[in-house]
């Protein structure tokens, strides 16, 4: 997949670039200094994947996220920033962004986040998870309605997602294939009536089947 970097610092450009390049399921197509070039950027290089700084002089990532979705919508924008607050992944979020990663991710959860954003998922840091789930629970939105049948493996695969593991990475630690894990996944949001990672880890919260 083709995978355009936008960040204000070149040494966080630098070692993005330097991992990215160890990776044979990625090619980085170019890099953007501020918001401002991104969109210029995506036409030229025709990304598939942008990783995208929150925080820039002159054009902010939200609005830079806005500005290539609005040029192609099929473009898949990962937010890499220092914030951990739940207000500024929602923001991003809102834009278009389908993850929202901090800098302290190691280059695995980074290169997996990619990955994920490429075949369609969402990627939440954990940190920032826990933080959607903590403010549900102060501003009183949880319930305790009846937990829906989950199977054992569909509660682990959840306990896992609350931790932050690529589908990958659930395979593995389960001794499953990844596509059953995906299968899972696919089935706890039908039942469940969510539609991604964070959702799933939320209803999870308020079911009392795990506890952040």
């Amino acid at each position: 997949m083709r995978v355009l970097v936008v960040d204000d610092e070149a040494l966080v450009r630098h070692a993005l670039r330097a991992f990215i390049a160890d990776d044979e399921r990625i090619t980085l197509v170019g890099e953007a200094a501020d918001g401002s070039e991104v969109v210029d950027a995506c036409k030229q290089v025709q990304p598939d994947v942008v990783l995208m700084d929150i925080k820039m002089p002159g054009v902010s990532g939200v609005e830079a996220t806005k500005r290539v979705l609005e040029w192609n919508p099929s473009c898949r924008i990962v937010a890499l920033t220092t914030f951990t607050t739940e207000w500024r992944a929602l923001e991003v979020l809102h834009a278009g962004a389908c993850g929202y990663l901090v800098k302290n991710s190691t280059p695995e959860q980074i290169i997996d986040a990619v990955v994920a954003a490429h075949a369609g998922d969402r990627v939440v840091s954990p940190e920032v998870q826990a933080r959607f789930v903590r403010a549900a629970i102060e501003s009183g939105a949880t319930r305790t309605p009846s937990a829906p049948a989950l199977t054992d493996r569909e509660r682990q695969v959840i306990e896992l997602i609350a931790k932050g593991l690529s589908n990958a990475e659930i395979a593995e630690e389960l001794h499953y294939a990844e596509s059953t894990v995906k299968a899972d996944i696919r089935h706890i949001n039908h039942l469940w009536g969510v539609e991604n990672r964070l959702q799933i880890v939320l209803r999870a919260t308020e079911l009392g089947i795990i506890t952040l």
